[in-house]
């Protein structure tokens, strides 16, 4: 039997049906490829993308709460969408990590009370160092009853790849701005006069706590609602007669022209409001109004040395 010679035109039927199957494979790659987002949450409000607003940058989809997020993201330039690119793609892997299974602490007699946390007062982002408020509202996230605001969700994954290096630079800066305002001499748990060099300086859910050393702290934990009220308490007395504002530092409204001022604690300071209405718009500003409080204090309080007066014998603010 005579072989039917191998003619031209069935080579090339049989090479296009081997490009067609190439392209193919190499689609159904890239939709692979950008099939699953590679963040949950929205790079601008930090709330979990909506599952149907997307864009393709760089061979990757990226998610969106809305669509007005999406034309943000494509005003941004390369280099930022990179960044975020490389920022969300180490935020995944570190997740797809399998955890460790955490040991199980040993049952107490009586567990601590739990304090929430108080805010964070600082005005800029622990990661890029800008002004909260620049890039649109802050992103709010709390790390163990911690509250911590950032710029942008792109810092979030930044923070999270060593938050214990994170909050020893928040803690660094919160005693810096809180140090002036701390109302006691002693140890709130020995009762030790507190010697200038040998203070232990504790930060505890944003709020700074002086302590005579270091041994104090884990009494300090044990119940620290109780302590935390006597430093509020010890506030309010030192800060309330001396109180720099007549108005309330949202509203603008006078103090007590609407019933009993209202009282909040917030960074060691003591802010004073016309309604329970005016808090809900600090806690969204808070480092805004501090500020505010703190020229007040300045403006009103200032000696000739530049030194701040609690008592009108000259000293510090909340000493």
């Amino acid at each position: 039997m005579f072989r039917k010679p191998f003619s031209f035109v069935t080579a090339l039927a049989l090479c296009c049906v081997s490009v067609l199957a190439s392209s193919a494979i190499a689609l159904n790659a890239n939709a692979q490829a950008v099939d699953k987002a590679i963040n949950t949450d929205c790079p601008f409000t930090g709330k979990a993308i909506d599952g149907e607003t997307f864009t393709i940058y760089s061979n990757k989809k990226i998610g969106f709460c809305c669509g007005g997020c999406k034309k943000r993201f494509a005003g941004w330039d390369d280099a930022r969408k990179d960044n975020f690119v490389l920022t969300s793609l180490s935020a995944r892997v570190t997740q797809d990590k399998p955890k460790s299974r955490p040991k199980k602490a040993a049952p107490t007699s009586k567990p601590a009370k739990k304090v929430k946390s108080d805010l964070y007062t600082l005005a800029t982002c622990p990661i890029s160092g800008a002004k909260l408020g620049a890039m649109g509202d802050p992103i709010i996230k709390t790390y163990e009853g911690r509250e911590v605001r950032f710029c942008c969700a792109g810092c979030i994954g930044k923070f999270e790849v060593n938050v214990k290096e994170g909050f020893a630079k928040i803690d660094k800066q919160l005693i810096k701005q809180q140090v002036h305002y701390y109302p006691l001499d002693k140890c709130i748990i020995s009762d030790e006069t507190l010697v200038k060099g040998e203070i232990t300086e504790y930060v505890y859910n944003n709020r700074l706590v002086r302590l005579c050393c270091t041994g104090c702290i884990k009494d300090f934990k044990k119940d620290a609602a109780k302590y935390l009220k006597k430093i509020d308490n010890a506030i309010v007395k030192k800060q309330r007669k001396n109180y720099p504002l007549n108005t309330c530092v949202v509203a603008g409204g006078e103090l007590g022209s609407m019933g009993e001022p209202v009282e909040v604690i917030a960074g060691n300071r003591l802010v004073r409001f016309c309604c329970k209405g005016c808090v809900a718009k600090f806690n969204k500003e808070p480092a805004k109004y501090i500020a505010m409080i703190d020229t007040a204090w300045k403006a009103k309080h200032a000696d000739g040395d530049g030194k701040e007066k609690a008592d009108g014998k000259g000293g510090d603010r909340g000493n």
